[in-house]
């Protein structure tokens, strides 16, 4: 049986369904926000008017970081599918980023959509976690330091990013969920 060979532009498509459906979970997100009442503001519009705690990068990171962090995903990725199907840890492994990537997609339409702190946290925090178990595994079970070393920048940022989603929603109100 010949071994299935994956490319720079499967993990480029696959990265273009993930927005793709990050787009279409926003603008259903959006919709249903406009039709409870909620104003239309842009993400960065959004981020700024919360009171945001003392270590909270500026809203021109976000991108810049989820880009390259998402080079870095894709990249495992991709080293992970190269990996004999039998590898340990290689399978958990892959549905631990599954998993990261849906929330991913989701994380937009629940936090900048819907205008909802506490949302954010809810993403944030699960994503945090199946964050540091890819991590882990990739270095306890799956034993590759290429797929390790891709990982690792996203487990550091999650770092910021948990702690700032969880003072975010103790900070402040949520608009989303106060209307219902």
């Amino acid at each position: 049986m010949r071994r299935r060979h994956w490319r720079w532009w499967h993990a480029l498509a696959f990265y273009g369904g993930v927005r793709l459906a990050s787009w279409a979970l926003s603008r259903r997100a959006a919709h249903y926000a406009r039709s409870r009442g909620l104003p239309l503001v842009s993400p960065q519009q959004f981020y700024r008017r919360q009171k945001l705690p003392w270590f909270a990068p500026p809203s021109w990171a976000f991108p810049v970081v989820w880009s390259l962090n998402s080079l870095g995903l894709l990249a495992a990725g991709l080293r992970l599918l190269h990996l004999p199907a039998r590898a340990p840890g290689r399978n958990r492994l892959l549905c631990l980023q599954a998993g990261g990537w849906a929330l991913f997609a989701s994380f937009d339409a629940a936090y900048f959509q819907l205008q909802s702190p506490i949302n954010a946290a809810l993403v944030t925090l699960p994503y945090s976690v199946l964050t540091w178990a890819s991590l882990l595994t990739a270095v306890r079970r799956v034993n590759s330091c290429p797929v390790s070393r891709a990982l690792a920048p996203t487990a550091a940022w999650m770092l910021v990013a948990a702690p700032l989603s969880v003072a975010q929603a103790c900070r402040n109100q949520d608009p989303f969920l106060q209307r219902h």
